[in-house]
């Protein structure tokens, strides 16, 4: 009988130890989710439009000052972190930057044309 009750005492432990509120199941919610505009100046300057997913992808698509379009992608982290690409290939410009709250601003490069600049944005 007294070990019928520890198995029993033991049962309960492990079934009470687990949750169905396991943080490590949760989707990614990231707080810069939705639509975003900016600008971006240097050797380049043009606008971007993106939209943000709740799990931190960004596409969208840029333009430069002759009206060229290109895509947009990247990715955001839940502090702010922000990183994409414009174009594809060897002529593509990499972004960088932090967004905080609304707004976000960074640098831009596209090393085989050696541009630079700085973006910023403001969410929609």
């Amino acid at each position: 009988m007294k070990n019928l009750l520890y198995i029993f005492l033991a049962t309960s432990l492990i079934f009470s130890s687990c949750s169905e509120d396991d943080d490590a199941t949760d989707p990614i919610t990231n707080q810069f989710s939705g639509n975003w505009t900016g600008t971006y100046s240097g050797d380049d300057s043009g606008i971007w439009i993106a939209t943000i997913a709740a799990n931190g992808s960004v596409n969208g698509n840029s333009t430069n000052s002759n009206g060229d379009d290109q895509t947009l992608s990247g990715s955001v982290t839940n502090n702010g972190s922000f990183s994409a690409t414009v174009g594809t290939g060897s002529l593509g410009s990499n972004f960088a930057g932090q967004l905080s709250g609304n707004s976000g601003n960074g640098t831009w490069s596209n090393s085989a044309l050696s541009f630079d600049g700085t973006w910023q944005g403001t969410k929609q």
